[in-house]
Order: C-alpha cells, then sequence, then structure tokens
C-alpha cells in the first residue's frame, strides 16, 4: 500500500473514535468503508484473514462468536425477529478482514490522537448539553453508551503517557479530564461503578511497562479525585445518587424504579439459566423468559415494557448458555491481550 493510502486508511480509522460520540452515524459510515476497502485489498495482494496470526485470533474469536449466535437461533424457534437479532452481530463477520487491512498499515500514534481527540469532543459536547440545554449528556447515543464510551477513550488516554513529550502529556490530560467529565454528566450509574477497575487496570499497565513512578501515580490519584470531587456538587450527580440508595433501601416496597427492575429482569434471568445452562433459550426469546418465568402478572406486563436483562453477561447466559459466555469472554479478552502486546 502506498505512503498516501496509508494515509488515507489513517484518518479513515480516526474517525471512529474521534467522532463516534458526536457525529451521528459516523463510526457506521467510516466501519462500512473500511470494510469494503478491506476486501478490496485482501482480494488485490491475495490475502485473507488466515495471513497474519492476530488476524487468525480475531477470526477465531469474532467468527466463533457470530456462530454462536447463529446457532443459538438455529437451535430455537426460528423466525424472522431471530434474524433481526442476529443483524445486529454481523459486524463480526467484517472485523477478521479489516484487521487484515489493519496489519502493517496502521500508525498506532495516529489512532491514538483520535481516541484523544474523542475524549476531548465528547466533554465538550456533554457539557454543552448539560449547562446549556440542561438535558443529561448524551451526544448522539444514548446516554449509558455515552458514559461507557467516553470512559474508554478518556483512559486510553493515559495508557502511554510515561512516553510522550511535555506538550503532549498536557494533551493527554485534557483528554483525560475532559471524557471523565463526559462520563459523570451522562448520569450514567454503570460507567460510575466501572471507574474504580479501569483505574486498578490502568495502573497494573503502567507497572507492567515498569513505568509507573511516584509522581505518575499521585498525579493521576490528584487530577482523578478533582474531577470527581468538582462533579459530585452538581445538584443532577448528587439526585442520580441519592435516588439509586433510595432505591435501593425500598425495594421491597416499590420494585418498579429504574434499579428495581434491573434487580427482577437479574433474578429472573438467574432462574431461568439454571432450567437450560448449557444452550440457553435463544439470542432473541428475552421476551418469552420473562413472560415465563415472572409469575405476577401485573409485575409481569410492566418489565415487558423493556425486555432487557440489563447485563450482557446475563444477556449471553439465557440467550446462548455458558458457551455463549465462554465466547463473550473470549471476545473480550484476546483483543485485550493483543492491545497489551502492542
Amino acid at each position: 500500500m502506498s505512503n498516501q493510502h496509508k494515509l488515507y486508511l489513517n484518518y479513515l480509522c480516526g474517525i471512529i473514535p474521534a467522532f463516534i460520540l458526536i457525529i451521528p452515524a459516523s463510526s457506521e459510515i467510516a466501519f462500512a468503508i473500511l470494510f469494503i476497502w478491506s476486501l478490496i485489498y485482501c482480494y488485490q495482494y491475495k490475502l485473507t484473514p488466515l495471513s497474519y496470526r492476530s488476524s487468525k485470533i480475531i477470526l477465531a474469536t469474532c467468527g466463533g462468536y457470530f456462530i454462536i449466535s447463529l446457532l443459538s437461533i438455529l437451535l430455537s424457534d426460528i423466525s424472522l425477529y431471530a434474524f433481526k437479532r442476529l443483524g445486529t452481530s454481523i459486524h463480526f463477520l467484517a472485523a477478521p478482514w479489516v484487521s487484515v487491512l489493519f496489519v502493517n498499515n496502521i500508525n498506532l500514534k495516529t489512532l491514538n490522537y483520535s481516541i484523544k481527540i474523542g475524549a476531548i469532543l465528547a466533554g465538550s459536547i456533554a457539557l454543552i448539553q448539560f449547562f446549556h440545554i440542561n438535558i443529561r449528556s448524551h451526544g448522539v447515543v444514548n446516554a449509558i453508551f455515552f458514559g461507557n464510551i467516553a470512559l474508554l477513550l478518556s483512559f486510553f488516554s493515559l495508557i502511554n503517557i510515561h512516553q510522550e513529550t511535555r506538550l503532549q502529556k498536557i494533551f493527554s490530560l485534557l483528554s483525560f479530564v475532559l471524557g471523565f467529565t463526559a462520563v459523570i454528566l451522562s448520569l450514567s450509574r454503570g460507567a460510575w461503578i466501572s471507574i474504580p477497575f479501569l483505574s486498578i487496570l490502568l495502573l497494573f499497565i503502567w507497572y507492567k511497562k515498569s513505568t509507573i513512578s511516584f509522581k505518575l501515580f499521585w498525579m493521576f490519584i490528584f487530577i482523578s479525585m478533582i474531577t470527581i470531587i468538582g462533579t459530585s456538587f452538581l445538584p443532577q450527580v448528587n439526585s442520580r445518587l441519592n435516588t439509586m440508595q433510595k432505591e435501593i433501601n425500598t425495594f421491597e416496597e416499590n420494585n418498579l424504579t429504574s434499579i428495581g427492575r434491573r434487580i427482577i429482569l437479574w433474578e429472573t434471568a438467574i432462574k431461568a439459566i439454571s432450567e437450560q445452562p448449557l444452550k440457553g433459550f435463544g439470542l432473541h426469546k428475552s421476551k418469552e423468559v420473562i413472560s415465563t418465568f415472572i409469575d405476577n402478572p401485573d409485575l409481569r406486563k410492566e418489565i415487558l415494557i423493556h425486555p432487557h436483562f440489563h447485563n450482557q453477561y446475563l444477556i449471553e447466559l439465557v440467550g446462548k448458555g455458558i458457551v455463549g459466555l465462554i465466547s463473550l469472554l473470549f471476545l473480550i479478552l484476546f483483543p485485550c491481550i493483543l492491545s497489551y502486546k502492542l
């Protein structure tokens, strides 16, 4: 591939993390173009996902995940809705081919900058939506997705900070602070809960790379605490936390709150899993499972308004059984291992 084409490829790849939260469909369009480009590239150079070790791993994990999703449908009641649900996983078939295009052609520095730009833009749009428009920060996606992705962008901004120049470190810290601010202003409690775990993971990565120092450690802690303390004074954040605590404490009296619905759905999922732990009920059968395992008709009617288990691990277990959960764990862990080696 020529240097000019590599430049275009890196810019196109950078669009995904940079604009995924602020421009509608930008990441989907960019990924579709990358997939078409990868097919042309593989045909031109006579390559396949079996040509490289890294693409083989991605083929095994992504392909395996899709095949298990397909089997979960074929082994249950087949319907048009079932294949519509399967369509949400179709990009896993494209990923191995795109990975071939990335080998020897992607500049990780460009990708790193696009991640930081994405965190900065997420924080900027979050501040505008929260303080100027007076709405929960969400960018152009669901607020929960917004918070989760902004969290990843903010932490990814710091991974290689020890290798950067002074000016680059300032840019990275700005990216982290604004991305972290987007997480808080999204009011996504799931993302908030993930913060300590990602903090430990980041410190572990720094430790394994033998780059963590006393100064870097306390700088990370100080900036995180200042951001958390600053946002904790916001009435919307306090209200969100107080509501969560109240809903947990009053679950027995009122279980149709946001937290209460989740607890009921989790309990229902665990009950259902014990019935068919190996193969699950089918990718598309969440609604039927909820209808079967919730006895109270009034409660069932309320819960079925949003028939979603709000936990991807439980969704995999209910829909695809233990095999589905294993495929999800492989899907998550293998790319992490590859990225860590890079």
